[in-house]
């Protein structure tokens, strides 16, 4: 049903009868990932060509930036330093959203950089990355990086107190090749594999794919509730987004990288899920990394809103999750109210209330200013809609 469901999308989009607010949240956070905060093309240090490049994705980046350098380090080492480094997004929110133009845009902004790079092999980890690079560009050379460890990689032992569940996402369900490359990397460092009864070309999604958990959250939640439901067992997958749906509600599950590279004295199937301003937050700091690290080189300057400091006590954090609301959002917000002072003060509280739209959503931030510069915010929420005259 993928293909006729994709195909009636875009033609809503096509006849305006499609909300964009349905998918603003995965818009932007493509417009983010492959604007100057993260999206970075470069050969390998001090060299001027490569053979490969090292394309991991957003969401790996955001949920486990560490992670991902520590893979680049080792494409590197495997491949004597003939590896080059694109970090940027994929273009799936927009394809799965039925923007055929922004898709057409990030096709293009892919290929001049890659044209840059001499055209080399592009290593993927994201399994919703393969997808799109095996339907998109056909004349892309694509690897996974899951069968580059296999052959190449360090195996460490681990415990395991008992046999795992894997989870293939679903934009893998028919490389077979990535699946058996997972399990034999698992094996390898003592796993016990109890498969589910849907795995492989039979895998279920965990309610990413399609931006299902956009676009229709009641869903969503059922289909999300309904893979976790299959098997008491922990979990363990190797998409980023299917690790922190499921860590969301409870489930204990790893990503493979918690067993290659995370630390052997923490249980990393308890670890919380990363949230979306820290995954924001986690892409720029690992371009920041990179750049000073391997190539002395520095990030553009912050613009203005990035100063202003908020405190989240822990039950406005975990509405603004709720609510896909971003630490960005509520400091454009305060920097617009600020600079316009367009906002209003509630004498009894002492807090002021403002909004912003940067898009096709307006933001609304109750707030109160500190003594030390800090703004705390009491309550934050959004709306999609405007009153036409």
């Amino acid at each position: 049903m993928a293909e006729p469901i994709k195909e009636t999308r875009e033609k809503m989009v096509e006849t305006s009868r499609m909300p964009a607010s349905a998918h603003d949240f995965a818009l932007r956070d493509m417009a983010f990932s492959n604007g100057e905060k993260f999206a970075l093309t470069h050969t390998p240090p001090q060299t001027n060509s490569c053979s490969y490049v090292f394309f991991p994705g957003c969401q790996l980046s955001g949920s486990a930036p560490d992670y991902t350098e520590k893979a680049y380090d080792f494409l590197r080492e495997t491949f004597n330093n003939d590896v080059g480094l694109m970090l940027r997004c994929c273009g799936a929110p927009a394809d799965w959203a039925g923007r055929k133009d922004l898709f057409a845009e990030s096709q293009a902004e892919f290929r001049a950089e890659h044209e840059k790079l001499g055209k080399p092999k592009v290593i993927l980890t994201c399994s919703s990355c393969y997808q799109v690079f095996q339907r998109h560009y056909p004349d892309v050379e694509i690897i996974s990086f899951w069968d580059v460890y296999d052959q190449h990689g360090q195996f460490p032992k681990r415990e395991f107190a008992a046999p795992v569940a894997i989870h293939d996402p679903c934009s893998t369900r028919y490389e077979s090749h990535i699946q058996d490359s997972i399990r034999s990397i698992l094996t390898k460092m003592g796993g016990e594999i109890q498969e589910l009864e849907l795995s492989r070309e039979k895998t279920e999604c965990c309610s990413f794919g399609g931006a299902m958990w956009l676009a229709n959250k009641p869903v969503a939640e059922k289909v999300v509730q309904r893979r976790i439901n299959e098997s008491p067992l922990d979990y363990v997958t190797y998409c980023a987004m299917c690790r922190n749906f499921f860590a969301r509600r409870g489930k204990r599950t790893t990503h493979l990288f918690d067993y290659i590279f995370g630390a052997t004295e923490t249980d990393l199937a308890l670890a919380p899920a990363v949230g979306f301003s820290q995954n924001h937050e986690n892409r720029t700091r690992l371009k920041e990394n990179l750049l000073k690290k391997l190539w002395s080189e520095t990030m553009p300057e912050s613009a203005a809103f990035e100063s202003i400091r908020l405190i989240l006590p822990d039950d406005v954090q975990k509405q603004v999750e709720d609510r896909l609301i971003l630490v960005e959002d509520m400091q454009k917000v305060i920097e617009h109210a600020d600079r316009t002072g367009k906002r209003m003060f509630n004498k009894s509280t002492q807090h002021y209330l403002a909004y912003f739209k940067p898009a096709s959503v307006t933001y609304w931030v109750e707030y109160a200013p500190q003594a030390d510069g800090s703004f705390l915010v009491h309550k934050a929420y959004s709306h999609r809609m405007e009153i036409g005259k």
